[in-house]
């Protein structure tokens, strides 16, 4: 069964200079904001203005597992100019890193979905990004882990909830 991606009513666009991308915990998609910053979980600096696409996967599109149960996947993705960055959203407070592991496995399902119904080659750049807004900053480095991400996946990882759009 094949799995759009790029399902048009799973998709919103902007090319505002900031706004945000918000997951108000329910059943609805992860979704982008551009009017209320307190409810942002990632920032997304936009300077150059350029029109991105931010696509929602969970609670959006349908990626099952082989018994037909749901698949955990991650919030979404944003594209743009042969751009693709998946993004994986957490508002938790957690006293441990269990939040990043959580956030890494979500987001290499759902890559790994994505590429086996899609031709990579057409993005020149492939990110994805575990945000949470409660610990925008990091006490140590995850250096091993992201090389790991990018070794297995073809993705860098960043561990942050800015995300710059160039």
């Amino acid at each position: 069964m094949s799995i759009n991606f790029f399902d048009a009513n799973c998709q919103s666009q902007t090319n505002q200079p900031k706004f945000g991308l918000c997951d108000d915990l329910n059943e609805d998609p992860a979704y982008i904001d551009i009017d209320d910053c307190s409810k942002w979980i990632a920032i997304v600096e936009n300077n150059q203005e350029i029109e991105v696409i931010f696509t929602a996967i969970d609670n959006c599109i349908e990626i099952l597992r082989s018994n037909g149960e749901m698949e955990n996947r991650c919030e979404g993705m944003l594209t743009y100019n042969n751009h693709i960055i998946f993004v994986e959203l957490k508002e938790r407070k957690y006293t441990n890193s269990v939040w990043i592991e959580e956030g890494e496995k979500q987001l290499r399902k759902t890559i790994a979905v994505f590429v086996n119904h899609n031709n990579l080659a057409i993005f020149k750049s492939k990110k994805a990004y575990i945000a949470n807004s409660k610990k925008p900053q990091f006490q140590y480095s995850h250096k091993d882990r992201m090389q790991k991400f990018r070794t297995d996946t073809g993705f860098r990882l960043s561990i942050q909830n800015t995300i710059k759009v160039s």
